[in-house]
């Protein structure tokens, strides 16, 4: 009897004795959110991406055994009245994520520092997404062009402050262009319907398509904008493409120096190289063109010239000379026209606009990028000078 009664007193006395503890990040769980309502910081699953730290006082026996992950706390928002609401956490709060724990009969007291829940008005509004230029490097052969389109809209719910907040900054996406690699383009190339064109069309895989939302705790989200289906990277292949063409050889003279230099008193010899066509002067060597695609050279290869500047103040001073593009305006009409013929018919007028501008801007850069070549090793570089009231090309 008396070992039993010593069990027994032990047992309530064991059970009577109370401790406190801190449980730190603890995590917020808010239910019966009013359709029309939010909670700036507010997760996806339900969570405040905010989490409290509470100060439990209770059965020792529990106490002791409740670790971080335990527990969460459960707010009713339904009894949420105002916009900055101070929460008040009881016992009834807390919910065991351990089976083995009872808290309810076990736990005596719950405080916690202050901890305001922001109610906010529920706003579905549509964020830019700049699509910002790709980082690291294009695969080996390969001159990275273009990303297109450049903006997409992503359509997000969420608090009206967060919202507008996001609103004014907008949404990046960036992608690695070392995730692209030769393997993938060349497999393109192989299925083009057009293959003599060296423009490589890529197209951004479905899971690349994701923005992070920094008021979500910067969860990722997948993009969900219908125009992100025509999220591409265009590339060039790197290629000696055949000119096909004997280009004609000009001479300027400039103004200022015609009293001595112009047409009567100095022109162009003709050699090897240069010949004399119906009064046109033809260079022969056959040349090559590169950082170009075959579409802008068949577009352009009528309209090249070679234009020497005879502008030197002594003989044997070697001349300037430069590639010409001739009626270059017109002829970005027709590089834009080719191009928006060949495919997007399906595009909206928003995006066929956005799709022109790329094309055109394109056109220039292949106009600036333009180089000739005699052979893969050989850059065409003409060498000419006056000499005995004739301007001779000396080397090329």
């Amino acid at each position: 009897m008396a070992l039993l009664s010593a069990l027994i007193i032990w047992f309530f006395v064991s059970h009577s004795i109370t401790e406190t503890k801190m449980i730190r990040n603890v995590p917020i769980r808010i239910s019966n959110l009013p359709a029309e309502k939010t909670i700036v910081g507010l997760l996806p699953n339900g969570i405040l991406n905010k989490r409290i730290n509470l100060s439990l006082t209770g059965s020792r026996d529990v106490i002791e055994e409740i670790e971080p992950g335990d527990l969460e706390v459960n707010i009713d928002a339904s009894t949420i009245d105002h916009a900055d609401w101070i929460v008040q956490i009881n016992k009834k709060n807390l919910l065991s994520l351990n089976p083995s724990i009872d808290l309810s009969n076990n736990i005596n007291d719950v405080t916690h520092s202050e901890f305001v829940i922001k109610l906010n008005r529920l706003m579905t509004s549509k964020i830019t997404i700049n699509v910002l230029l790709p980082e690291g490097d294009a695969p080996e052969g390969y001159e990275f062009l273009d990303i297109w389109p450049q903006k997409l809209m992503q359509s997000i719910s969420g608090p009206e402050e967060e919202i507008n907040r996001l609103k004014s900054k907008g949404l990046e996406l960036k992608v690695d262009l070392n995730r692209i690699t030769k393997a993938d383009l060349d497999s393109l190339k192989s299925q083009q319907l057009s293959g003599s064109n060296n423009e490589i069309s890529f197209l951004i895989p479905y899971n690349w398509k994701q923005v992070t939302i920094p008021y979500r705790n910067y969860t990722i989200e997948e993009i969900n904008d219908p125009d992100a289906q025509n999220l591409r990277i265009d590339f060039l292949r790197h290629e000696f493409i055949p000119v096909e063409r004997k280009l004609p050889v000009q001479v300027f003279y400039p103004t200022r120096t015609l009293d001595a230099i112009n047409p009567e008193k100095v022109f162009l010899s003709t050699s090897e190289f240069i010949i004399n066509k119906e009064g046109v002067d033809l260079f022969t060597r056959p040349l090559y063109a590169k950082n170009v695609s075959r579409l802008f050279l068949d577009v352009i290869r009528d309209y090249l010239a070679i234009t020497i500047v005879a502008g030197a103040k002594t003989e044997h001073e070697v001349l300037p000379w430069s590639l010409e593009v001739v009626t270059p305006s017109d002829l970005e009409e027709t590089y834009v026209a080719y191009q928006m013929a060949s495919g997007h018919k399906q595009l909206g007028n928003i995006l066929s606009k956005s799709r022109e501008e790329l094309y055109r801007k394109r056109f220039r850069r292949y106009q600036q990028d333009l180089m000739f070549y005699l052979s893969p090793d050989h850059k065409l570089n003409i060498e000419s000078a006056v000499t005995d009231d004739k301007i001779v090309i000396t080397d090329y």
